[in-house]
């Protein structure tokens, strides 16, 4: 089965790496029969080496200078094989190969084994039974007219007229020869209304449905009692390609009615906030901070109301003793947007916007002076600024030193001095395309050399990576945006 699987993969890597391939076709129906009705996983791979699609990733590939290598050496593992891709892959590719999982338990229960099919109808009868000689698979027996197989591994698999299968047990594999033929089983409508919103078209197109595994995993009990939670259905999940990028698009879908946009986990709305520019680093925006703070006190109080009860008391108490409200000093203050920057080497800046900076300055010294007594003994000290415009530095039980205060109209946070400094100052922009109060942006490029550098130094990868991995790397950009129906987002990348 292995061996089998492999073979299919080869073929197709080769053809992405710019061998051609032939006229593809939708089989999707056939091959979702053979996945119960009420699969919590199930994901799609187009085949099709003559589409779009595949097309793209060849396009992409080829800017790489690493690509010609890697067709070569596809070439010399199908000759290992005896195989020749024109006559023993091509015909067999085209449809769409489906990957699923039987039952929840398989994704709930860490004791659980893994319990998936995967099926694909080949495009040609005969080419699949080539492959199968080729593979020295040995016929042993029969189920519902398919023919069973096993390799010399004693991997089992099976073909169904022109349907190759395989699962994790002889068992699992009949069931699902059984189900084809039957009425619980996987359709191309339940499918795509998973997917409801996401690129039809897409190369790779999976879903999991949430609910389910929330349901059935007794570890989730308390994830339920949150109202957002327990209103999670699908997540739907796809990756397409063109010459020039490539997009992943993801939606979870929510049970709408009862909720509100109060409960929602971030902040509601397609408005997105710029993010910090900055050679070589990773920058993000959040819209309205607080209302993620106030999703985790409805979090806790629905978890553990006891704890939540001790905690309010505790917070009115730090009020009263430091003379101030926290809704109306702190988050009210924190209703703007948040710009972070992050290196590879770990330093991280993050700036928050205030509505009235020399009262949050006045907030933050009351807070300052608390923080090693009511954070529990995590902080060992906070020393106040040096100065006008200083910052106070943070020192953990953990050695760890972080830098905060107010500079300008705005609260930074950073684990290094020169980069709170920097995160204050740095320009903003905003992520082109994005939508929602979740932003990102990075030059792909510069992320990469830098990270090549610090980490590939010994095995050489450092000084080799911007003529062979990076050069082609354009921008990474993502969004997420939130209501009551869903949680929408798209992460893209692009190839200069």
């Amino acid at each position: 089965m292995r061996h089998l699987l492999a073979v299919l993969a080869l073929g197709l890597a080769f053809a992405i790496a710019g061998c051609g391939g032939s006229e593809g076709g939708s089989a999707l129906e056939t091959s979702l029969s053979y996945l119960p009705a009420n699969s919590p996983f199930v994901a799609t791979f187009d085949t099709d080496v003559e589409g779009k699609q595949v097309k793209a990733i060849e396009k992409i590939v080829g800017r790489f200078s690493f690509a010609g290598q890697v067709r070569e050496q596809l070439n010399q593992a199908l000759e290992q094989e005896d195989l020749d891709f024109e006559k023993d892959l091509r015909p067999a590719l085209g449809n769409e190969f489906v990957v699923g999982a039987l039952d929840a338990k398989s994704f709930t229960d860490d004791e659980a084994a893994a319990r998936v099919v995967g099926v694909i109808q080949a495009k040609d009868k005969d080419a699949l039974t080539k492959l199968l000689e080729k593979g020295k698979a040995k016929e042993i027996g029969e189920k519902s007219g398919a023919k069973l197989y096993s390799t010399s591994d004693d991997d089992a698999f099976a073909v169904d007229e022109d349907v190759f299968l395989v699962a994790n047990s002889r068992e699992d594999l009949e069931a699902a020869i059984e189900r084809s033929d039957g009425d619980d089983r996987m359709t191309e409508d339940r499918f795509n209304e998973a997917l409801d919103g996401l690129p039809e078209d897409a190369l790779v197109r999976m879903f999991v449905d949430v609910k389910q595994l929330l349901d059935t995993d007794p570890d989730a009990a308390d994830a339920r009692k949150v109202e957002y939670v327990s209103a999670m259905r699908d997540f739907g999940l796809t990756a397409s390609f063109a010459e020039d990028e490539v997009d992943v698009d993801f939606r979870l879908g929510t049970e709408a009615e009862g909720l509100e946009d109060a409960d929602l986990p971030f902040a509601p709305g397609e408005q997105s906030p710029p993010v910090i520019e900055a050679d070589g680093e990773v920058g993000f925006g959040l819209r309205d901070p607080a209302q993620i703070f106030r999703f985790g006190e409805t979090t806790g109080q629905a978890i553990d109301p006891a704890a939540f009860g001790q905690y309010e008391a505790g917070k009115h108490q730090l009020e009263r003793q430091l003379d101030l409200s926290f809704e109306d000093d702190v988050l009210a203050q924190l209703a703007g947007d948040v710009s972070a920057t992050t290196s590879i080497d770990g330093k991280f800046g993050v700036r928050s916007a205030l509505t009235d900076a020399p009262a949050f300055e006045r907030t933050l010294a009351k807070i300052a002076r608390a923080l090693p007594a009511i954070s529990g003994g995590a902080i060992g000290r906070v020393l106040p600024p040096k100065g006008a415009g200083g910052l106070y530095s943070l020192v953990t039980q953990d050695g760890v030193t972080l830098f905060f205060g107010v500079i300008g109209e705005s609260f930074v946070l950073a684990n290094d001095q020169a980069k709170a400094q920097e995160a204050s100052d740095a320009p903003t922009a905003a992520v082109e395309g994005a939508k929602g109060a979740i932003t990102m942006r990075a030059d792909a490029e510069q992320v990469a050399t830098s990270a090549l550098q610090a980490f590939g130094g010994e095995s050489g990868l450092g000084a080799l990576g911007g003529a062979l991995f990076t050069g082609p790397l354009g921008q990474l950009t993502g969004s997420t945006a939130i209501d009551t129906d869903a949680v929408t987002g798209n992460v893209r990348l692009t190839f200069d």
